[in-house]
């Protein structure tokens, strides 16, 4: 049996292309190497940028688990409303604060809403992502 190769000798990527730029341009390309997901790759990332490779952006995300985040705690708040509701379902004046059980009940359905919303445009992101 041969002997076992090197990793940069089993490499199929042999050629190098060297390129002269500004520090301020080499810093730009780093920023956007990171910003896509190759900090320590600025090789990986000029390639797929010249190749017209597909890159992922770590910025959308980030974007996306935001939006899940939030969808999150508000079905955790929408559920200590719900609770609330369920507690004081037999005494309708009971307040919250300022706010009445209608005031309540209102909140609980517009979380509702705003979760859906939310989750749309986690979706519609994840769909752009794609393309």
């Amino acid at each position: 049996m041969g002997a076992k190769r090197k990793k940069s000798e089993v490499r199929k990527r042999q050629a190098h292309i060297m390129i002269r730029v500004t520090e301020e341009e080499k810093e730009k390309i780093h920023l956007k190497a990171k910003l896509t997901g190759h900090p320590h790759r600025t090789g990986t990332f000029i390639r797929k940028v010249v190749l017209n490779y597909p890159l992922r952006s770590v910025v959308d995300e980030f974007a996306i688990d935001l939006l899940l985040q939030s969808k999150a705690d508000l079905g955790r708040l929408g559920g200590l409303f719900k609770w609330w509701l369920t507690t004081n379902q037999d005494n309708r004046s009971a307040k919250l604060g300022e706010h009445g059980f209608q005031d309540v009940e209102a909140l609980v359905q517009t979380i509702e809403k705003q979760q859906s919303v939310l989750l749309e445009y986690a979706k519609a992101l994840m769909q752009f992502k794609k393309s």
